[in-house]
């Protein structure tokens, strides 16, 4: 995919993404709030997506932080998962080959889900799955969350 389309499709999230303010969920106005939208602190990655990557891993705490595009396929179940679209060619086959051992609680974070064809395919088919719940569209990276008990409800936010 050209660069040119990248942009374009970049600014065509932002026109049609939303702020905290356009959301109606609780549980994501909330991790807007409090995870998405604070100002970066002094100790915390300037790369925007590394801070949210460590704003999410400390909020939510899970037991491992796997990221697919190094790490040899989890034996167990996956509560945080991380995966560079972007720069890895194996991205779907990876997120499929763990697919299953994501559970209600797991959060999968997808960074650069715009930035390949492939890489936007992926999103779509993820978005599509009948067990996650919520996604939320960053453009630079995509949140899928497996939550019990909630509407599936897709979202493209500014960020």
């Amino acid at each position: 995919m050209g660069l040119l389309c990248y942009y374009l499709d970049g600014l065509a999230h932002f026109f049609a993404a939303h702020s905290r303010h356009g959301t109606h969920s609780p549980f994501v106005y909330r991790l807007l709030d409090e995870v998405i939208y604070p100002n970066r602190l002094s100790d915390e990655p300037r790369d925007k997506v590394e801070r949210l990557v460590k704003r999410l891993i400390d909020r939510f705490q899970p037991g491992e932080v796997y990221t697919l595009d190094s790490e040899p396929s989890p034996t167990s179940t996956i509560d945080f998962a991380l995966v560079d679209c972007g720069t890895c060619k194996e991205a779907v086959t990876r997120v499929e080959a763990v697919w299953p051992q994501f559970h209600a609680g797991s959060v999968l974070v997808l960074s650069g889900c715009h930035r390949t064809t492939a890489a936007k395919a992926l999103w779509q088919s993820i978005k599509m799955k009948p067990e996650v719940t919520v996604t939320i569209d960053l453009f630079c990276a995509g949140l899928v969350f497996f939550r019990s008990g909630q509407a599936k409800e897709n979202f493209r936010i500014r960020y």
